[in-house]
């Protein structure tokens, strides 16, 4: 791991600053909704605006990166971060709670260009070490899981109305990214000569097994991890009556769980090819699922919540790595916006059905939607295999 270029490290400090906007509004989205939405049936409003900023931005982050670069994308993106921190600070202030649920969609925005942090760090290594670099930033994200809820707590009485000092922190938080990236080496991109072709189009490139393959795994991973973690705490909490520290242990675990695997990214992928990785991340929620299941104890909840975790890892960094082998340099912004905006609309439809499925439908009935999704992402693992793994050239 230690021979990823420095640039990388650089980037995964990115990463974790930037991504301390997930675990933040996730913790306290809820309590503000709750205490300023106008019905009870809005309270999760705030948190949903997060997730579909980041679903409607996905693709115009890939696309507004290639017109202008990697850097200006992220410092234009970041300023607008700033904004929607300080707008949220003034909702919380005046208890606006459609001002708020704006404020964290611009925070969804910025979350779309974040997770273009992994393809900006492939950019500075060879194929063989693709996956270590992205599992290299995605450790950003087990900083950001754990300091997130702490720099919301920090807040929390910082001023006169609960949690507004905690987006004055994260606007800080945003402008320490904002120096960062206007210090940091970016790597360079040729850019396209309009002579030559274009290359293909996106229904050319998901015609591709080794693409279709790659955008499902990480696709399916995040929808079936935000379709059951969204869900847990609403299980756990209200409907099986668990203490909320117990529920809060869970959810801790399953964050813990997402990202550690990455440590261990280059001894596993040394061992194993990525194929195996790929089943791997399948099997993992197929054992989640079986103990969501089968065993609604604590421990039940603990277990599947865990492997839901470890198999979103796998099948969200292979999925990464499989579509970085299966593009031309031409293509490489149109495929990963075709990746993102897929990965991150499944996970907002998954996110914002949770809550509504659980209720009406009971846990068993969640938990069984996430089966067809798995089939899907292995019917195509499989067809890329059959297939010989090859990558097509453009024509």
């Amino acid at each position: 791991m230690f021979a990823i270029p420095f640039p990388v490290w650089l980037i995964m400090l990115a990463q974790a600053l930037g991504m301390l906007t997930a675990p933040l509004v996730i913790f306290v989205g809820g309590f503000l909704g709750v205490l300023f939405a106008p019905s009870s049936d809005l309270a999760t409003l705030p948190v949903a605006a997060l997730v579909v900023g980041s679903a409607l931005a996905s693709m115009p982050a890939a696309l507004i990166m290639k017109r202008i670069g990697r850097r200006s994308g992220f410092i234009y993106a970041t300023l607008v971060a700033i904004l929607g921190s300080i707008l949220a600070f003034y909702s919380v202030r005046t208890e606006n709670f459609f001002g708020l649920c704006f404020s964290i969609f611009l925070l969804g925005g910025h979350m779309a260009f974040v997770q273009q942090f992994r393809f900006a760090a492939i950019e500075w290594v060879s194929s063989d070490k693709i996956a270590i670099a992205a599992s290299v930033v995605m450790l950003g994200g087990l900083f950001a899981a754990w300091f997130g809820p702490e720099i919301a707590m920090m807040g929390k009485d910082l001023m006169a109305q609960q949690f507004s000092g905690s987006f004055v922190l994260l606007a800080l938080c945003h402008v320490a990214l904002l120096i960062l990236l206007s210090v940091m080496p970016f790597a360079s991109i040729q850019a396209v000569d309009e002579s030559e072709p274009a290359g293909r189009s996106w229904s050319q490139l998901l015609q591709l097994p080794g693409i279709s393959a790659a955008i499902a795994c990480s696709a399916v991973g995040f929808g079936v991890m935000s379709l059951i973690m969204t869900a847990t705490p609403v299980s756990m909490s209200e409907i099986q009556s668990f203490p909320l520290d117990e529920t809060k242990t869970v959810i801790q675990s399953h964050i813990m769980a997402m990202f550690i695997p990455s440590l261990f990214a280059p001894f596993l992928f040394r061992t194993f090819n990525l194929l195996t990785m790929l089943l791997f991340g399948l099997v993992m929620m197929v054992m989640a699922i079986t103990f969501a299941l089968l065993d609604q104890s604590y421990w039940g909840y603990w277990s599947a919540l865990v492997c839901l975790g470890v198999g979103w890892n796998f099948l969200f960094i292979g999925g990464t790595t499989l579509l970085a082998q299966q593009y031309d340099k031409q293509e490489s912004f149109t495929a990963q916006a075709l990746n993102d905006v897929s990965v991150f609309s499944t996970q907002a439809i998954m996110s914002l059905c949770a809550g509504w499925m659980v209720f009406n439908y009971g846990w068993f009935a969640l938990n069984m939607l996430a089966i067809p999704l798995l089939l899907i992402a292995l019917l195509l693992v499989v067809r890329w295999y059959w297939g010989g793994m090859n990558r097509p050239k453009a024509a």
